[in-house]
């Protein structure tokens, strides 16, 4: 027996069910995807409508922006393209919890003829009283949703505040205490060490792996010594809070270190390391130069190795008019003859740089573009201005914002290394080096060489 009654109405109509339910929903009032399926076809049947098309959004709330909701708009695209008569789900906070969006929709609903009905509620869009009532009931979903998200908001706030961890798992060397603080774990602590040691050393996070299978016998993956490398909370950094935690990794040291794995080192399948691996760019279009190795057999049977560098863009799709190689020894020659000089200057070009910033108020600076971020939000909600304007200044401030935050501030673990090698004869410890121990090496101090046509080479340090 069916639970809806049978609607003449409705006999034949096209239809589509539109099904959304969020995390919460399930546990607190039942209203799972299956429940709301099962409703919706007991509705279909009982008025012998045509089911056209299924859409469901899940773990998504109706307070989400319209068009963050992937099957929505995938809904949309078929109002518009006239493929249903009518979207049926089983209540009205499944279809919206937001006024605006609401109206916004309703209007492409009507203009395509296309109408919705929420199954176990009864609603009236052609009188004004039923779209007042329909405007009210949205406007108590919103808020509740709201309510909702602003206790969950203080209860994370007051964690974070208290030191306490928000999430489940933590990385190795870490753990929690019965209050929910984060520490460290001794046991383990000196793995970690090692992992960042043997990362630091060698610039391969695959040795690191390596490394730490044979020491320790654990068995970590490539993509967790990724993410562990990559994670805060090793330098007592969460959510924006830098002293959460104890450090394991000193945090000026944990910086570098993200720098040097945004190039890390590639082994070929000939094993053979590139020295200027990740390092060299291309100055015609910005492309990463990969190295290449090619082999001459000498006249007494020998074999030779030439190795070079060449910008991608133009061997794959010639989209760079760069064609010339540049000979690893070069490079390395032009570093040694003139690595000290270029460092020096560095020294005081920061120096004479960190006068004038200290002159500036970033903070201020920062949270006088982020009010105007805020009032360009709501220009836009009040469709005083269209999305293109929105978007272009809103990435703008961006810009703006980006450059404050990424001011020039002390980099210590830089200039202390330039320093120490600046006081002695590093150039004679350096022939001594394995090509791994020299790409370790050039990555730990420079980020990038941007490659010039002419040979002139200009050197960024991290």
């Amino acid at each position: 027996m069916s639970y809806f009654s049978s609607n003449p109405d409705l006999f034949g109509k096209r239809v589509v069910k539109y099904i959304r339910c969020s995390h919460d929903d399930q546990v607190l009032h039942g209203d799972t995807l299956e429940a709301q399926n099962a409703l919706l076809d007991d509705f279909i049947s009982a008025n012998h409508m045509i089911l056209v098309d299924t859409f469901v959004d899940e773990a998504l709330t109706a307070r989400k922006k319209y068009t963050k909701r992937k099957e929505f708009v995938r809904l949309l695209d078929g109002v518009k393209a006239h493929d249903f008569e009518m979207i049926i789900f089983t209540k009205l906070d499944r279809w919206f919890r937001n006024i605006g969006d609401y109206h916004k929709i309703q209007e492409i609903l009507e203009a395509n003829g296309v109408q919705w009905k929420a199954i176990t509620e009864q609603y009236d869009t052609t009188t004004t009283n039923g779209r007042l009532h329909i405007n009210i009931r949205l406007s108590v979903a919103q808020d509740e949703c709201d309510r909702d998200s602003d206790r969950i908001k203080d209860v994370f706030s007051y964690k974070l505040r208290n030191k306490s961890y928000c999430s489940g798992s933590l990385p190795p060397g870490l753990k929690l205490d019965e209050e929910k603080h984060v520490i460290i774990d001794e046991e383990k602590r000196q793995m970690v060490e090692d992992m960042f040691n043997v990362f630091e050393s060698t610039g391969s996070k695959r040795r690191a792996m390596t490394f730490l299978q044979e020491k320790y016998h654990v068995s970590l993956c490539y993509n967790t010594i990724h993410r562990c490398l990559k994670n805060p909370l090793y330098k007592g950094e969460y959510k924006g809070d830098p002293d959460f935690c104890p450090a394991i990794i000193a945090p000026g040291r944990f910086d570098h270190l993200q720098q040097l794995s945004d190039c890390n080192v590639r082994v070929r399948r000939n094993n053979r390391v590139y020295i200027f691996s990740g390092i060299l760019i291309c100055s015609s279009c910005g492309c990463r130069m990969p190295g290449n190795s090619h082999y001459k057999k000498m006249a007494d049977g020998s074999e030779k190795v030439y190795t070079s560098y060449r910008c991608p863009s133009h061997g794959i799709s010639n989209r760079c008019d760069r064609a010339a190689r540049m000979k690893e020894e070069t490079v390395e020659t032009y570093l040694l003859n003139n690595l000290r000089t270029v460092m020096l200057d560095f020294i005081v070009r920061y120096d004479i740089a960190a006068t004038g910033q200290a002159k500036r108020n970033p903070e201020e600076e920062a949270a006088k573009i982020q009010r105007k971020i805020k009032k360009l939000y709501d220009l836009f909600m009040e469709d005083l201005i269209d999305k293109e304007q929105y978007r272009n200044e809103y990435t703008r401030f961006q810009e703006e914002l980006k450059n404050i935050q990424t001011a020039p501030s002390k980099p210590e673990y830089t200039l202390t290394t330039m320093q120490n090698l600046l006081s002695q004869p590093w150039e004679e410890i350096y022939t001594t080096f394995t090509r791994q121990e020299k790409n370790a090496f050039w990555k730990s101090i420079i980020r990038s060489i941007v490659v010039q046509n002419n040979g002139n080479m200009d050197i960024h340090f991290v």
